[in-house]
């Protein structure tokens, strides 16, 4: 006996929340929703509860971490995520010490991609930025149902490696000046000097020596 098969179908955003852009953002506050985009990231969301102090935000949300407490931005854009958006997402972060932020659009620039690396990059190992690109899927008919997927997110292992060689750097500093080793280098060094100096004595014109001195230097309702 044959087994009927769904067709499945892409949708667009807009023909959503076209006519409600401010709706996409009450979407991404719902509870499910965001534990749905914490696992695309691997970071378990929750609402932060309270007043939204991200009203100036267009689809800005206030999240939480739930695992260890700390505020994460999400801004939820139809469109993607513009420069300005970006700097205002860095305000808000910076104002709330959230320990990280979630760009959510359809589409995400490779531009905002490229900034979102480079954020990833130089800042400390507990702060991180991702982005993810929102799909919708209907299987026939059905409730569309979302899938984020993650564009752009902190590289682990590069922070663990950048960890690793400014350990290295901090281990390798000049020994103290009055150290025996320091000491024991510096009578060494001059004895080598003198010895130098009396060369030159030997071979230097008029008496006059030279000395050179080698410095080594991240349900639908």
């Amino acid at each position: 006996m044959t087994k009927p098969v769904g067709k499945l179908r892409k949708i667009d955003l807009n023909e959503v929340w076209g006519n409600e852009p401010d709706g996409f953002g009450s979407w991404l506050q719902q509870e499910e929703i965001l534990e749905m985009l914490g696992e695309s990231i691997g970071v378990p969301l929750k609402p932060a509860g309270g007043n939204n102090p991200l009203e100036t935000l267009p689809g800005g949300v206030l999240a939480k971490d739930a695992k260890h407490g700390h505020y994460v931005i999400v801004c939820g854009h139809l469109n993607g995520i513009n420069s300005d958006t970006l700097g205002k997402l860095i305000m808000y972060s910076a104002g709330l010490e959230a320990k990280a932020f979630v760009c959510v659009g359809q589409e995400i620039t490779s531009e905002i991609r490229r900034s979102l690396d480079w954020l990833n990059t130089v800042s400390r190992e507990n702060v991180s930025f991702y982005a993810t690109e929102l799909e919708l899927w209907r299987i026939d008919d059905s409730v569309p149902a979302p899938n984020f997927n993650v564009v752009c997110q902190p590289n682990m292992w590069a922070r663990q490696l950048k960890m690793g060689q400014d350990e290295n750097e901090g281990n390798g500093a000049q020994e103290p000046k009055d150290s025996p080793e320091s000491q024991s280098k510096k009578e060494d060094s001059g004895q080598g000097s003198t010895e130098k100096v009396a060369a030159g004595d030997k071979s230097g014109k008029d008496g006059v020596s030279v000395r050179q001195n080698f410095v080594y230097t991240k349900t639908f309702s």
